[in-house]
């Protein structure tokens, strides 16, 4: 520990009010249009269910959907999937809206006590998610203060703190993403650092108590949490070889164990008797995609580094620094030599194993965000090596984190502005709007493929694509083509051509359903019918594909054999390798 931890703490709490009041005003000038929509009302959904409607299993979907049109929260209620026994079972986990449920009933007595509608949407809600976010950032770097001044000076301490916050998507999550679970994890994880050096040098019962009621809460948020249990666990170990220590410990605290365990499994039951109510089972997986899942032997770990599209070294440079941090605990930070490694590898494998490793819209990779409380202890240590370098190592480093903080400043507005994609951003657009602040070509052209619209009943702009037939159907049925023998790198463009005949009379068309197979289920599905006209088509783009052994399945109904003359399936496979 420094010897100048405690000497005095001016710097750092003015660094944390400093950043804070900054967030909290910015955020008040220029407030999310709609707090309470897409991902964020699929976690919400639990709290006007529960205390507006007195419906937790939303028996009465007609109260959501007019809350989704009158609000324009989503264009599509993907957030819930309806029970064939009745009832609506959310695709997201209860822990945020627990975090969001004192703000939520502040929003709902405002709403009472004026004019506002009560119905859980309207302004006083969408205030009260605000409000809630700012008091979870405040919780979250004061907890990260607390934890950095036990083990570095209170200058080291607000640098690593400014560095986070300014210096990494952090910052976007706040003022552009408001309401993502991410920040609120952030607090958590800050928080259970804090409790764990407060238990593993007291050993009481309370800060156990905390401790089981963290990691319950991070998990009942989001369940790939769990790994946060490795960090109390391996605290104070300096090496493996000394795991008959550790052993030691935890057999003699076992009373204490017991009781972190008790709590974690007693928060999570909130979700299991959830899902009994609505599935009868305890455990369900409400993911409702197959599109979409964990696939731990083969982890995407090189796209979720170092791709154009979301890579976290490329858009989040600073964690790169702060990984080589983790090279240097052993020697200012003994104590966490290896508990942060440990947790560093298994985190990055959960996160880089989940199929949609990109994690849809956001500034880089969002899903790593909440480790930041973990990763500011690295970035400390390295901080601490650099300042006991020479003077030329020393300016050196202090020249790239200011470089560092202003391209993640200038980028995050580029986010901002649309000169960064949160989606499908490419190496030839990354490189065509690096530093520029008006870049002078059609940023659009270099991105990825827009898949905003996956239906076509006239020809998509195919140009640079091959024209390869597959099938030919002579009457009614399916096909199946593995996405192997498509040879379409990620995406292809289906056509579907019929052609009736000419004394047919079929007045309602041939009902076509397209979509992608994993594992036997359907992902990214499409229902048209190709109308009965002569020489009538239409035109699939697949979804994201999960992996080279899904297949591609087109089904075609509502027609006798002799009402069809011609029907072909072609994939419009893309000619060149566009970048991911």
């Amino acid at each position: 520990m420094s010897d100048t931890a405690s000497a005095g703490s001016i710097r750092s709490r003015t660094t944390v009010l400093v950043l804070w009041c900054t967030l909290a005003i910015a955020l008040f000038i220029s407030p999310p249009a709609n707090i309470i929509s897409w991902d964020i009302f699929g976690y919400y959904l639990y709290l006007p269910a529960t205390f507006i409607h007195h419906d937790p299993t939303i028996q009465d979907i007609s109260w959501v959907e007019q809350a989704r049109e009158l609000y324009k929260s989503s264009s599509t209620l993907y957030q819930a999937q309806e029970r064939p026994t009745g009832g609506w079972v959310l695709k997201y986990p209860m822990g945020l809206a627990l975090l969001w449920s004192p703000f939520f009933l502040m929003g709902h007595l405002t709403a009472l006590l004026t004019d506002a509608p009560a119905d859980g949407f309207s302004s006083p809600y969408q205030w009260s998610l605000i409000i809630g976010t700012l008091c979870y950032v405040l919780l979250g770097l004061w907890m990260l203060m607390n934890v950095l001044r036990l083990f570095f000076s209170d200058g080291i301490t607000a640098l690593s703190i400014g560095l986070v916050v300014l210096g990494t998507n952090y910052l976007h999550q706040v003022l552009y993403s408001t309401g993502m679970p991410h920040i609120f994890l952030f607090a958590l994880q800050a928080s259970l650092l804090w409790y764990t050096v407060l238990w593993h040098r007291e050993h009481r019962m309370r800060h156990a108590i905390v401790i089981g009621f963290l990691i319950g809460v991070l998990c009942l948020s989001r369940p790939s949490e769990i790994v946060i249990v490795l960090i109390p666990l391996f605290f104070g170990m300096v090496s493996f070889r000394r795991w008959r220590d550790q052993a030691g410990l935890w057999w003699n605290a076992r009373g204490q164990v017991l009781v972190v365990a008790t709590l974690v499994l007693a928060v999570a039951m909130l979700q299991f008797l959830y899902w009994k109510k609505l599935t009868g089972r305890y455990l369900y997986m409400s993911y409702n995609n197959p599109g979409e899942g964990f696939d731990f032997l083969r982890p995407y770990l090189l796209e979720v580094l170092f791709s154009f599209r979301k890579g976290w070294y490329i858009y989040t440079p600073l964690m790169f620094v702060a990984t080589i941090g983790l090279f240097r605990l052993r020697r200012v930070l003994p104590e966490w030599s290896v508990a942060l490694p440990t947790f560093f590898v298994m985190n990055l494998y959960v996160i880089a194993s989940w199929s949609c490793w990109w994690y849809a819209d956001s500034f880089g990779q969002r899903a790593l965000v909440q480790s930041y409380a973990v990763m500011a202890l690295p970035l400390g240590a390295l901080l601490v090596r650099s300042s006991e370098q020479g003077k030329a190592v020393r300016i050196g480093s202090g020249i790239l984190v200011v470089a560092l903080v202003m391209l993640n400043l200038f980028q995050t507005r580029q986010v901002a502005t649309g000169s960064i994609h949160t989606s499908r951003m490419t190496w030839p657009a990354y490189k065509a709007a690096f530093l520029d602040p008006h870049p002078d070509v059609d940023l659009g052209s270099l991105w990825s493929l827009d898949r905003s619209q996956d239906l076509f009943l006239a020809p998509p702009d195919l140009v640079g694509y091959r024209r390869i037939p597959f099938a030919e159907l002579l009457g009614p049925g399916h096909v199946g083509i593995p996405w192997e023998r498509c040879n379409a790198g990620d995406h292809a463009f289906v056509e579907v051509h019929g052609k009736r005949s000419m004394d047919a009379h079929v007045p309602e068309g041939m009902k076509v359903v397209l979509s992608m197979r994993h594992g036997g289920y359907p992902y990214g599905e499409r229902k048209a019918v190709l109308p009965a006209t002569e020489g009538s088509a239409l035109w699939y783009l697949t979804p994201e594909v999960r992996t080279p052994s899904d297949s591609l399945f087109v089904s075609v109904s509502g027609v006798g054999p002799d009402h069809i003359t011609e029907l072909h399936l072609y994939v419009q496979a893309n000619a060149y390798d566009r970048p991911r």
